[in-house]
């Protein structure tokens, strides 16, 4: 058989990093690059400043030439356009460069040229040639008003090319950071649902058998240590009701222990006046007397029944778990009888019981195990009763809550507060040794759970204790 690949979630989550981190890194690197490109458009835009400012400039000392013909202008006009010839150059070796700027940086470049030669003819025509100076003062005129509007279309064209990068970056930054966003959002998705979604089941679970639930949970088939958690959790939960049936078949088979002498000793009652009544029948048999020998048989049947009542409510009890039926419709007010009926020996002659339960209340429950709840109930209420006491069972309906509520009652010594909290945990108890197993009151706490109920516990010492259990009420449903 194929081994399946798995994947675990070191390896997830090292993967799910490695996409973000490489994706954050892509977009970085894009934005890297643009805003290099930025960088050189702005350097170009400030070399076009540049020629702009010694173009204005050439023409400055070119307009001081025509006014006080000093030849010294001239040569500051040509060591500018020298130096504007220079920046040009610089401007066309540089990368990155619009072809359309290129463009029009050569056209400037040859007109300069031009400019500079008439600039260069000026002195020797101002000597030998006075018309032909007048033209070519006009063509330089001419020339430089050209070479400076286009100078400072340049300038106008870089600012805009600049412009519209800067809102290009502003775009692209608005993109790669919605990109990044939902990235994340996915990214953060996936961890979810690889870790956060089967570990919130995880942890669903174990607070469900915390409160004594043991319910299996659908396995994530997610190849990793997930899965295998999920999996483990399942033969827990499986485990846990394996050994819950067995505690409850313990703690039982202690009940029965208890129950023994009891029972026996109810069972001793009917056996004798049964002895009795046939002793009676026996010697008065020969009289014939007919009436007396049918109440002595009517006796014999319902010590009989009644017997066989002590005998079948212990055989119920003693069931083993794996037998019990599933949740039905059954009497609360029965069940509570039943339970009386066993544990009747186990409470002393000053201790008096009182029920108080609606005959024709129906919970959806099982039998045998609610029977159990009451019976451990029933024991440890008369064993917290020292001296003469009362052991009160009552039973309401909370129509707001739809819910059954019970309520245990006992006269006895009372609970300590700093023991309120211990007293479902399992082998906690405060009796002598030999004198109790700790595992009643976990158990009616199990079965009370399975139920869909809750039980609670209030007690002031010496004042006594009352056990209240909830359970759901089918009948408040409309």
């Amino acid at each position: 058989m194929k081994k399946c690949l798995r994947f675990g979630m070191i390896a997830k989550i090292t993967l799910v990093l490695f996409f973000y981190i490489a994706s954050v890194a892509i977009m970085g690197l894009l934005a890297y690059n643009d805003l290099v490109d930025a960088e050189k458009k702005t350097e170009t835009l400030e070399l076009a400043y540049n020629i702009h400012n010694n173009i204005l400039e050439s023409r400055r000392y070119e307009k001081n030439y025509f006014l006080y013909g000093g030849e010294d202008s001239l040569d500051d006009v040509l060591d500018m356009t020298q130096k504007t010839s220079e920046i040009i150059d610089a401007i066309l070796y540089r990368d990155g460069v619009s072809s359309a700027i290129t463009q029009k940086l050569k056209e400037l470049g040859a007109d300069m040229g031009g400019y500079t030669e008439k600039i260069h003819a000026l002195p020797a025509l101002k000597k030998t040639n006075a018309e032909q100076y007048s033209q070519t003062m006009a063509e330089v005129r001419q020339s430089g008003k050209k070479i400076s509007e286009m100078s400072e279309n340049i300038v106008n064209d870089e600012k805009k090319f600049i412009h519209a990068t800067i809102v290009q970056l502003r775009e692209q930054l608005l993109v790669w950071i919605s990109v990044a966003i939902v990235i994340g959002v996915l990214l953060s998705l996936m961890v979810a649902n690889f870790v956060f979604r089967p570990l919130a089941a995880v942890k669903r679970i174990t607070a469900e058998i915390a409160q004594g639930r043991f319910r299996r949970i659908e396995v994530i088939n997610s190849r990793d240590e997930i899965q295998e958690v999920m999996e483990a959790c399942n033969i827990m939960v499986q485990e846990l009701e394996r050994r819950q049936d067995q505690l409850i078949q313990a703690e039982k088979l202690s009940s029965l222990g208890t129950l023994t002498a009891g029972v026996a000793h109810q069972l001793n009652n009917p056996l004798n006046n049964i002895s009795t009544s046939c002793q009676i029948v026996i010697d008065e048999f020969d009289r014939g007397d007919t009436s007396l020998f049918k109440r002595m048989l009517n006796n014999i049947e319902q010590e009989t029944l009644r017997a066989r009542d002590v005998v079948k409510s212990l055989l119920e009890f003693a069931r083993s778990q794996s037998s019990f039926s599933p949740p039905r419709e059954a009497s609360l007010a029965d069940i509570t009888r039943k339970a009386l009926l066993l544990v009747k020996s186990q409470v002393p002659s000053d201790v008096s019981l009182i029920v108080r339960i609606p005959d024709d209340l129906m919970l959806i429950m099982d039998p045998q195990r609610m029977q159990e709840v009451f019976i451990n109930m029933i024991i440890n209420a008369a064993q917290a009763i020292e001296q003469r006491g009362e052991i009160a069972i009552t039973a309401t309906v909370d129509a707001a809550t739809q819910e059954v509520v019970i309520e245990i009652r006992d006269t006895g010594h009372g609970i300590k507060e700093e023991n309120l909290t211990k007293v479902f945990d399992p082998f906690f108890t405060t009796k002598a040794e030999g004198h109790g197993t700790g595992l009643g009151l976990p158990v009616v706490y199990g079965i009370i759970q399975q139920h869909q109920g809750k039980i609670s516990v209030q007690s002031t010492p010496g004042q006594g204790t009352s056990f209240f259990i909830r359970l759901p009420y089918p009948g408040g449903k409309k």
